[in-house]
């Protein structure tokens, strides 16, 4: 499906699934701004101080358009069903849903060191009116996931490894047009594996990205959401980022 106008959260997005959409685009007269938190909150309570954040900027919760989570470790495929069922309502008890569409990108990785005791809030992204401003985008989370089947599952060798990335970045490179916007956008591409991906970084990871791949590459040592998966990345293009000291 193509791009979808949220007008009054002041973006377009990438429809997904239930739980979240592909990638948001900034529309014009809009950017979106990323706040990270320096402690994750448990994310019913992320979600409060959203809602202050945004009333505070004089934002409508629409306005809110990705959310970043960390869990305690990867779910099965029953539990994360569970998670997103407990999940989507605060999504609607807020009006966030755009036409009964979930319009908002998501991630949710588990940390291999320090993770939270429950699922948490890490970062959140929201529009807000900018006159001038490049086309700002965040990318939803990705694992090796094609419809029900894990890619290459099971296999850690350097070969399994560098077909799962290539997967992804796939689906990376697919979002990024979706969005229309290009490589040149990029600001940071967040990858999240237990295994260091240095026999596939150059070829696999940091070719597709250009130029931006000098700034834009973060390799963080987690794991995605579900059992099974070994290799997530999700993508942005922001100018203003903050850390919020909560």
């Amino acid at each position: 499906m193509g791009l979808v106008e949220h007008a009054v959260g002041g973006y377009a997005f990438l429809p997904g699934s239930a739980p979240y959409s592909s990638g948001v685009v900034a529309l014009p007269g809009f950017e979106l701004v990323r706040a990270t938190l320096q402690r994750p909150l448990p994310y019913r309570a992320g979600f409060a101080l959203i809602d202050r954040h945004l009333a505070a900027l004089g934002r409508p919760a629409q306005a809110l358009c990705a959310i970043e989570l960390r869990s305690p470790r990867p779910w099965s495929m029953a539990g994360f069903d569970a998670f997103n069922a407990e999940y989507r309502p605060l999504l609607e008890a807020r009006g966030m849903l755009c036409d009964g569409v979930n319009p908002i990108a998501r991630t949710n990785v588990a940390p291999m060191h320090a993770p939270p005791e429950e699922p948490s809030l890490h970062a959140f992204s929201y529009s807000v009116p900018a006159s001038v401003a490049p086309r700002t985008f965040v990318n939803a989370g990705s694992g090796e996931l094609d419809g029900e089947q894990i890619i290459a599952e099971g296999d850690a060798s350097p070969a399994g490894r560098r077909t799962k990335a290539a997967f992804v970045m796939g689906v990376m490179a697919q979002r990024l047009a979706g969005l229309g916007c290009q490589v040149d956008d990029i600001t940071a591409l967040q990858v999240y594996c237990a295994h260091a991906p240095l026999d596939y970084l150059v070829d696999t990871v940091l070719a597709p990205l250009g130029v931006a791949a000098n700034h834009a590459f973060h390799w963080c040592y987690s794991l995605p959401p579900v059992i099974g998966l070994e290799f997530e990345a999700d993508m942005r293009g922001i100018r203003h980022e903050l850390r919020l000291m909560v």
